[in-house]
């Protein structure tokens, strides 16, 4: 038996399978965008890096695109248009998800001044895309949805958690889900399963 809990809407147990379908079509990210990015993964140019950073931020307008704009981490996406010209490799994975976790940024408004991390939300974006999609996205939304798939605490948001648990156990749903050759099915799946505020499972 599967020791995890697959769970639809309808809040009746389904497989592997019907758990995908039902929950990858929901995402609110920009679908086009996302699949333009991965085809030209490799041309790490500013532009494409700050492409990633709008996709990410949901900074589609001129408006949102600047400093101090909430959720917005602007200045870090900018640095890494400088600075990122590479995939990692697989023993700097870690490195530099620290590096770019870790790194803060400042919102200035007429009141006061706020000072804000990266996160490890964002900085496996930039990691998700420099690899063409080999690694997954960790946010708040999929942390929330391993926690309601193994029905358990909510997984530690740490780079050492990501590496050594959350990436394993993302190839063995995508296996069990069957999407082994389309990785961003599963990655909405989890996003939307996660987001959802019509679900609510206690440990």
């Amino acid at each position: 038996m599967s020791p995890f809990k697959f769970k639809i809407l309808v809040m009746r147990d389904s497989t592997p399978q019907e758990w995908l379908r039902e929950w990858a079509v929901r995402p609110r990210f920009d679908e086009t965008e996302y699949r333009d990015l991965i085809a030209n993964y490799k041309s790490l140019s500013d532009e494409y890096l700050v492409r990633i950073g709008r996709w990410k931020d949901d900074a589609n307008t001129e408006g949102r695109w600047k400093a101090n704009v909430a959720s917005v981490a602007y200045q870090i996406w900018m640095q890494a248009a400088q600075e990122l010209r590479k995939c990692p490799e697989e023993s700097e994975v870690e490195v530099f998800l620290d590096n770019w976790f870790r790194r803060l940024y400042t919102d200035v408004f007429p009141n006061k001044s706020v000072k804000k991390c990266f996160g490890l939300a964002r900085a496996t974006t930039l990691l998700h895309f420099l690899s063409g999609g080999r690694f997954p996205i960790f946010d708040k939304w999929v942390r929330t949805a391993i926690a309601r798939l193994c029905n358990s605490r909510l997984p530690p948001n740490t780079v050492r958690w990501y590496l050594d648990s959350f990436c394993p156990l993302f190839t063995e749903l995508a296996v069990l889900c069957e999407t082994e050759g389309d990785l961003r099915m599963l990655d909405k799946a989890l996003f939307s399963y996660g987001s959802s505020e019509k679900l609510s499972f206690s440990k």
